[in-house]
């Protein structure tokens, strides 16, 4: 019975810790700089809430941990209410990515090219990047994924979509080459 209290109050105790640790960000208002890493994106994503809506905006970015761990520096910049807001996308798929990428930056979302990465998982690796909505902006902008191993071939493509008016914006490999194009989308106002 002993062994088995022994065994039970760390497993409590860690998961108290775990709990608190999960509550609000604690952010100094004094600090002009703060640090976000996180294995997990969706505490990334509510941590990201949270600091914008204090002002900060993402400066750099990174991987670490053997790319499991997103590791995030801001500088706080802006006043409430006028704010930068993120949008933290983590997918499998590059045809995923490529929608979601393109749905966000319809709501005013821009790509933080800095931000991309391939982060390793347990059972595959996810493509890991950030997008930014400034305060007041009304532009909008267009996607193209591109993926493949051949170089041949992704040399083909960037052509393509740079005749088609996109500029090449960032690369990522995951076992693959994936490159990702941008374009101002018109807007009818």
């Amino acid at each position: 019975m002993k062994a088995i209290r022994m065994l039970v109050f760390p497993l409590i105790l860690l998961a108290a810790v775990s709990t608190a640790a999960q509550g609000r960000l604690k952010i100094d208002p004094e600090n002009r700089y703060l640090l976000l890493s996180t294995v997990k994106t969706s505490t990334m994503q509510k941590e990201l809430d949270e600091a914008s809506a204090q002002g900060f905006r993402i400066i750099s970015a990174a991987s670490s941990c053997g790319q499991s761990e997103m590791v995030l520096f801001l500088e706080r910049v802006a006043q409430p209410p006028d704010t930068y807001k993120y949008r933290l996308l983590a997918t499998t798929r590059t045809s995923t990515m490529e929608k979601e990428l393109n749905q966000a930056a319809q709501e005013g979302f821009r790509l933080l090219p800095r931000t991309i990465t391939a982060k390793e998982g347990f059972l595959s690796n996810e493509i890991v990047s950030v997008l930014e909505q400034a305060p007041k902006s009304s532009k909008r902008y267009q996607y193209r994924l591109l993926a493949t191993s051949r170089t041949s071939t992704l040399q083909k493509e960037v052509a393509q979509s740079e005749a088609d008016g996109f500029v090449l914006v960032g690369l990522v490999g995951r076992g693959e080459n994936m490159v990702i194009m941008e374009k101002e989308a018109q807007t009818n106002q």
